[in-house]
C-alpha cells in the first residue's frame, strides 16, 4: 500500500503541474469527474493521495501563468498585477520565487500549528458564523475608503456592478462549479491581456539572481497569510479571494506575493481539513473528497503529510520551470502570446459553459477593462462574491 500511495502522489503531482501550467484549468473542475472516480473504486487513501497532491501542486505551479501570462485561476487573480510589474522590471523569476516561498512555508506552518488548529478552528467557526455579513462589510468599506478622492465613488460603483454579476450567476444555467470560471477570467485575466495588446509590450531580459529577503518580511507575510487562509477556509461564504482582497492593500510587492500565496495554500489545505473539523466542504476539491470517503482524524493527518511532500516536489518543479520560461519569454511575441492565451480561455469557456458563459465572460471583461483604466484597486471586483454573500447572511 505504501508504494501505491507514493505512486498516486506522484501521479497527482504530475497532473497538478500540467493543470497549473494551463491557464483557466482549476482543480475544482475535478468535481465533474465524480462518476468516473466512483467507477474506478479506488482505495480511499490512494484517491486522497492523488487529489491532495494535485490540488496543492496546481496552486503552486499556477502562479507561473498568472504572473507570466496574466491568466489567473480563482484565488490567484490578485497576483497578476504586482507579479506582472516585477516581470516587466526583469524580476519575473523572483516574483514566482516569492509565491513558492509563501506556498511551501504556509503548508509547513499549518503542519506546525496543527494541534492548535484542531482546537481553535471549530470554536472560531461557531463564534464567527453569525457575523459573516459584518466581517465582509468591513472588508469592503476598508477597500473603498483606501482609495483617493473621487476614486472612492468609482470603487463603490465597481463593487456593486461586480456584485450584480455575482447575483446573476446564481440564476444562470451553468454548473455552479464552473460558473466562476468565465467571470474570474474576464474580470482579472482577459481584461488585462486586452489592454496589454493595445500597446507593444516588451519583456526585458530577466535577472536570475535571487533577491535578498529578510527573515522578518518572509516570516511575517507567511504567518499573516496562513492565518488569513485558515480563516477563509473555515468561514462559510468567505474564500481565499475575498480575504486576499485585504492583502491587495499591501504596497510592497514582495510581502504581497508571499502573503497571497501563503493564503491560497493554507486555504486549500483547510478546505479539506474542514470536512473533519467542522463537517463542512469549503471547495470543489473538498466536495469531491466528501463524495468519495469519510474524513476522520487519521485521514486529516494523512492529508497534511501528502500536502507537505507534494508541496516540496511542486516547489522544486516550479522554480525549475520558472527559470526555463523566463529565459525564453523575452524572445516571444507578447501580443501573439496574449492572443493565444485569450483564444485558449475563450475556447474553454465556450466548451464548458456555453452561450451563458460566453456572455458572462464578455460582461466581466468589460468591467475589468473599465476598472483597470479607472486606476482603482482591482481587488474591489471581488464584489462578485462578497455582495451575494452579504445579502445571503442578511436575509
Amino acid at each position: 500500500m505504501f508504494l501505491e500511495i507514493i505512486l498516486f502522489l506522484f501521479i497527482g503531482t504530475l497532473f497538478g503541474i500540467v493543470f497549473g501550467l494551463l491557464p483557466g484549468i482549476h482543480p475544482n473542475m475535478l468535481v465533474l469527474l465524480i462518476p468516473l472516480f466512483i467507477s474506478l473504486n479506488l482505495e480511499p487513501f490512494l484517491f486522497l493521495s492523488f487529489v491532495v497532491a494535485l490540488a496543492v501542486t496546481n496552486n503552486i505551479v499556477n502562479f507561473i501563468p498568472s504572473i507570466l501570462l496574466g491568466a489567473p485561476d480563482s484565488g490567484n487573480e490578485l497576483s497578476v498585477l504586482p507579479g506582472h510589474k516585477m516581470l516587466l522590471d526583469g524580476n519575473g523569476h523572483n516574483a514566482i520565487r516569492l509565491t513558492v516561498l509563501g506556498s511551501l512555508y504556509a503548508i509547513v506552518f499549518c503542519a506546525i500549528i496543527f494541534p492548535l488548529i484542531i482546537f481553535i478552528v471549530p470554536f472560531l467557526f461557531l463564534a464567527f458564523s453569525p457575523y459573516i455579513y459584518a466581517i465582509l462589510l468591513s472588508i469592503v468599506l476598508f477597500m473603498i475608503l483606501a482609495e483617493e478622492g473621487a476614486k472612492k465613488i468609482i470603487s463603490l460603483t465597481v463593487f456593486f456592478l461586480s456584485g450584480i454579476i455575482g447575483l446573476v450567476i446564481a440564476h444562470v444555467p451553468v454548473d455552479n462549479t464552473l460558473v466562476l470560471f468565465p467571470v474570474i477570467s474576464g474580470l482579472f485575466g482577459i481584461s488585462m491581456l486586452v489592454l496589454q495588446m493595445r500597446g507593444k509590450t516588451e519583456i526585458p531580459a530577466q535577472r536570475h539572481k535571487e533577491m535578498f529577503l529578510s527573515k522578518k518580511l518572509v516570516n511575517g507575510s507567511v504567518i499573516s497569510g496562513s492565518v488569513s487562509g485558515i480563516l477563509a477556509g473555515l468561514l462559510p461564504g468567505i474564500g481565499s479571494s475575498e480575504v486576499a482582497s485585504l492583502a491587495s492593500m499591501d504596497r510592497n510587492p514582495n510581502s504581497f506575493l508571499i502573503r497571497l500565496s501563503a493564503l491560497t495554500s493554507s486555504n486549500i489545505l483547510l478546505s479539506i481539513m474542514a470536512l473533519w473539523l467542522i463537517s463542512k466542504s469549503r471547495s470543489g476539491v473538498s466536495v469531491l473528497v466528501e463524495h468519495m470517503m469519510a474524513i476522520s482524524f487519521i485521514e486529516t493527518v494523512f492529508v497534511l503529510i501528502i500536502a507537505l511532500i507534494s508541496a516540496g516536489i511542486a516547489s522544486a518543479a516550479t522554480l525549475l520551470l520558472s527559470r526555463a520560461f523566463v529565459s525564453i519569454i523575452g524572445s516571444i511575441d507578447y501580443r501573439l502570446l496574449g492572443f493565444l492565451v485569450i483564444t485558449f480561455i475563450v475556447a474553454l469557456v465556450a466548451a464548458f459553459t456555453g452561450f451563458y458563459g460566453m456572455f458572462l465572460l464578455i460582461v466581466s471583461t468589460c468591467l475589468g477593462v473599465f476598472t483597470n483604466l479607472a486606476g482603482i484597486k482591482r481587488g474591489i471586483m471581488m464584489g462578485v462574491l462578497i455582495l451575494p454573500t452579504i445579502l445571503f447572511y442578511l436575509s
